[in-house]
């Protein structure tokens, strides 16, 4: 037997440093008391492989310690704020610790290449939707700065043609300017650079002024940015109007259960909407009226938006009807 019954508990302060060092501790791994403290408990007794792992506080493990003499023994070993505790092997072992430590390792790295693969894949969409949206103005600006540019032997432009080839030019880069500050703002969405400055928003008088009947239940005003969660309703209620058969209803229901605000907007269309006809739609712009959005970015930034105020957004289109699902946690005064 290599200790007795009771278990022996070795004092540490919070770096990890030995504080005292009972009897029992110089039987077992051999160091004299002179020898042990001031000694990081780490270095002194756990093998080199194991001395970085972060070890789950008040949690028994099997765990191998080292000798004074070089050789490694197996015990149960607790780390808790203050204190070491160890105690003999019994018949009911602990979970092993390195076996515990590798298949933590493991599930971290898959959870890593888990959140590597989303990033690859939203920097994807991200490159997608800004070639789709800069593309058709670059390409009407080219084509008539072409036009410009040749020669009344090549294309012959009265007066008027001229002044509305100009007036194309301008539009679509003004147009183009709209998607360079929407491609902005939901990189610093996606990055976490657009501050918030959380205040209660009117949500009764928002979603009504976006869609005749809607129906907001009892519940606190949620707090968030009011400019930010006017765009994510009005791009919520936006692509169901753009994307719904003219007379069907369009159904807005706002719900607070469970510490979060559930937003559902809902409409039917004739047949089933597909996911790149959802993204091909027209949306109106909620600041600048005479202009639109693609649905693929207007969904992008209405989903950012609703992350970073710690909630979610879901645009489903799997039967004939369109449904779009926003939740918003409560935020606490601050």
């Amino acid at each position: 037997m290599l200790i007795s019954d009771e278990a022996v508990d070795i004092p540490i302060d919070d770096r990890g440093v030995v504080r005292a060092w009972p009897p029992e501790a110089t039987k077992l791994f051999g160091y004299e008391r002179e020898q042990a403290l001031g000694a990081p408990f780490a270095e002194l007794l756990l093998p080199a492989r194991l001395r970085d792992a972060t070890v789950p506080a008040g949690q028994p493990f099997d765990a191998p310690v080292v000798h004074r003499d070089g050789h490694e023994l197996h015990v149960v070993l607790a780390l808790r704020p203050g204190c070491a505790t160890v105690r003999e092997l019994g018949e009911r072992t602990p979970p092993d610790l390195e076996l515990y430590l590798r298949a933590r390792a493991e599930t971290d790295l898959e959870e890593r290449h888990r959140l590597l693969t989303e990033l690859s894949g939203l920097r994807t969409e991200f490159i997608r939707v800004a070639s789709h949206e800069l593309r058709t103005p670059l390409t009407s600006i080219v084509t008539f700065a072409t036009m410009l540019e040749a020669g009344d032997d090549v294309v012959a432009l009265s007066p008027a043609d001229r002044q509305a080839a100009l007036s194309v030019i301008r539009r679509n880069a003004e147009r183009m300017q709209f998607v360079v500050a929407d491609l902005l703002l939901l990189t610093r969405l996606e990055t976490a650079e657009e501050p918030l400055d959380p205040v209660p928003v009117d949500l009764a008088g928002l979603l009504t002024g976006l869609a005749t009947g809607a129906a907001v239940g009892p519940g606190p005003a949620p707090r968030g940015d009011p400019a930010l969660l006017r765009q994510l309703f009005h791009t919520a209620v936006g692509v169901v109007t753009v994307a719904h058969d003219a007379g069907a209803p369009i159904g807005v229901d706002a719900r607070h259960e469970d510490d979060r605000w559930t937003v559902v907007v809902t409409a039917g269309t004739a047949a089933t909407l597909t996911a790149e006809r959802l993204l091909s739609l027209r949306v109106p712009h909620p600041d600048h009226p005479d202009e639109h959005r693609t649905g693929a970015l207007a969904l992008m930034l209405a989903r950012e938006i609703a992350a970073r105020h710690g909630g979610s957004m879901v645009t489903s289109a799997d039967r004939p009807g369109v449904t779009v699902r926003i939740t918003l946690p409560d935020v606490p005064d601050s």
